[in-house]
């Protein structure tokens, strides 16, 4: 019981930690009054930076299939245990989407990241990620909703 208890508690920790840094990707996305933001001394990098920094950290989501342990985050290692190939088996896909990259302007930032698993459904994630030493590795994942649409059954009216 104690065990399950602590694993609800890590686990909620987690999730209002990867909260709290969508958050922060949120509220400082870029845009509005760009030379307003430059003249209080808050100027964004050059785009460029941006679109690199996305492209490096596609290139390290996509290690995910190969070796997911290598990018665990040393923050989300006692959480993770050696278990990253859990949430991606080998054999599967992995396909980051360098254009919904949001950094944090704290060294960080967010990606969505598609998962393709042998006999499992597609995923899509949002995957958190900070820069150690260089290298960019996972903090944490949040499940993105499943966006594939709906359609609607008709209803046959009987005459």
């Amino acid at each position: 019981m104690a065990r399950a208890r602590r694993g609800l508690l890590v686990g909620a920790a987690v999730v209002v930690a990867s909260l709290l840094a969508l958050l922060v990707v949120l509220l400082t996305r870029p845009g509005g009054d760009t030379a307003a933001d430059e003249s209080k001394g808050n100027g964004r990098a050059p785009a460029t930076d941006s679109h690199e920094q996305a492209q490096q950290v596609a290139a390290a989501l996509e290690k995910l299939a190969t070796n997911p342990s290598s990018l665990v985050a040393a923050g989300a290692q006692t959480e993770v245990k050696g278990r990253a190939a859990q949430g991606v088996p080998k054999g599967s896909k992995v396909t980051p989407e360098p254009a919904t990259w949001a950094p944090d302007g704290a060294g960080g930032g967010v990606m969505t990241v598609t998962v393709t698993s042998p006999g499992r459904p597609t995923v899509s994630y949002a995957a958190v990620m900070v820069n150690e030493i260089g290298a960019w590795k996972v903090l944490a994942t949040m499940k993105l909703p499943d966006e594939r649409p709906t359609t609607a059954t008709p209803t046959v009216v009987a005459p």
